[in-house]
């Protein structure tokens, strides 16, 4: 295998181990439909504010969500880039459940 190949293979296992955390997948579900501050997320998801930050800052990182800063609130959203595309994936089976 070719180093190409590896890079792209750890690139998606590192956004796949995203994903493997459920409390990582319930903020991409409360962002499914808009972006939201850090405390919105971490009252929808039951967590506290400082572990609402670290998988925030981990999710950033690794290139599936974004950020903005609005005066002294950081809002958060799904980024718009090849990283994210299986966001949309996790979102309708969460979807589909909820309508079952």
């Amino acid at each position: 295998m070719d180093g190409e190949l590896r890079a792209l293979a750890e690139s998606q296992a590192a956004i796949c181990s995203v994903f493997a955390n459920p409390r990582r997948v319930l903020i991409i579900w409360t962002l499914a439909e808009q972006e939201k501050s850090v405390s919105e997320i971490a009252a929808t998801v039951g967590l506290s504010l400082q572990n609402t930050s670290q998988h925030l800052h981990l999710m950033k990182e690794k290139g599936v969500l974004d950020s903005r800063r609005d005066a002294q609130t950081i809002y958060y959203r799904i980024a718009e880039n090849e990283l994210a595309k299986s966001c949309p994936l996790l979102i309708r089976a969460h979807q589909a459940k909820a309508t079952i």
